[in-house]
């Protein structure tokens, strides 16, 4: 059970700052963060965050949260003291970990993904004063009062669509290495996270040219980047020349294989990979990632409640997309080194008529396989 709190802080406190006014001698309150109202919850003692995640060096979905978590300790440091516990790839010790960073007094528990889930419908119950954020994953509130739960789920179909407008230019530019209408999609796991990319991604295809195929494949994890290699080879054997990883670490292995073939390119996903793996050979066959910035919505989330805490819908789930800088896509020099220019600013086109609902985009959650398959097979 987690560990009592100072509870006589407030009482001697209050003391204190009675004492103080009737000596003529006592100071403001500090106020909130400067996005918007500033009559937020600063006070003399910060909150303390703690993000469990497998590893911060994936390259990926995890080094995105961790990468919030440094900007949250930096920018927000007036509020929160941070702290990072990596857990590693063995998901069966995961549930201690968020036990452990719940008894050492953290006011704040991050975590992310599908693995998460269970953990935050029933740690949560036996810590009422913490509040848990999980990204990527919504839980079942009916499980009990988790109120201090929030749910944190991104438009991540928005940012495939995007990605998939690229596929489709790509796929017939003189920088394909062939003329085949054919481009790939990669997975960790056949999976709602997973397929809302999928999802958007084929409909991004199909806007741009519908007669364009789309060949998809799922590793069944997140870290087999030799099976991930091997499914994108076989792809390319099929006329694939540009592929969309969603796999976390195991995406590696998609981008070594379109690296090792001229003309054959790969979309990085929720970091900017391009970015992440500057120094490599595997840089030069991002031509853009689509991104889920768990950075800047963690960062957006712990403003937020300093703020105004009931800002926060603790309690329930929230989606944050383009609109929030949530999810989008890189838009740098080798993306435009290897798309022809009017390409390039039709799919910056396409993030205004998202944002206006001038398109719309489907969310795998709201359909069933055989319709998934549908639009992917058009």
């Amino acid at each position: 059970m987690k560990m009592l709190k100072k509870s006589l802080i407030p009482a001697v406190l209050l003391c204190l700052a009675v004492f103080l006014a009737a000596c003529g001698g006592g100071k403001k309150a500090e106020s909130a963060p400067a996005s918007g109202s500033t009559s937020g919850t600063a006070g003399a003692e910060k909150m303390k965050v703690i993000l469990c995640i497998g590893r911060r060096n994936d390259l990926s979905f995890q080094q995105s949260a961790y990468e919030g978590l440094l900007r949250v300790g930096s920018e927000l440091s007036r509020y929160y003291d941070v702290e990072l516990r990596e857990m590693g790839d063995d998901t069966t010790i995961w549930e201690s970990a968020f036990y452990e960073a719940a008894d050492s007094g953290a006011d704040f528990i991050v975590g992310t993904g599908f693995q998460n889930k269970i953990t935050f419908e029933t740690v949560p119950l036996e810590y009422p004063d913490t509040k848990f954020i999980l990204f990527d994953q919504d839980v079942d509130y009916s499980k009990g009062n988790l109120s201090n739960v929030l749910g944190v789920l991104f438009d991540a179909n928005e940012s495939g669509f995007l990605a998939g407008a690229v596929a489709s230019y790509y796929t017939v530019s003189d920088f394909a290495a062939n003329k085949d209408k054919i481009v790939g999609f990669v997975g960790a796991i056949n999976a709602v996270t997973i397929n809302n990319f999928l999802v958007g991604y084929a409909e991004g295809v199909h806007y741009v040219d519908p007669a364009v195929k789309i060949k998809t494949a799922y590793i069944g994890d997140f870290v087999d980047t030799a099976k991930a290699k091997d499914l994108t080879i076989a792809q390319m054997s099929e006329g694939a020349d540009i592929i969309f990883q969603v796999a976390g670490g195991a995406g590696n292995g998609i981008i070594e294989a379109a690296s090792e073939k001229k003309g054959v390119m790969a979309i990085g996903v929720d970091s900017d990979q391009y970015i992440t793996l500057a120094g490599t050979d595997l840089q030069k066959a991002v031509i853009t990632s689509s991104l889920k910035r768990l950075d800047n919505t963690l960062f957006k989330i712990l403003s937020d409640y300093a703020r105004d805490p009931k800002s926060v819908p603790f309690g329930s789930t929230a989606t944050y997309g383009l609109k929030d800088d949530a999810v989008g896509i890189v838009f740098n020099e080798n993306l435009s080194a290897n798309l022809p220019s009017k390409d390039v600013e039709s799919v910056k086109a396409m993030v205004g008529k998202i944002q206006s609902g001038e398109i719309r985009v489907s969310q795998a959650g709201k359909l069933t396989a055989d319709e998934i398959n549908a639009i992917v097979n058009k």
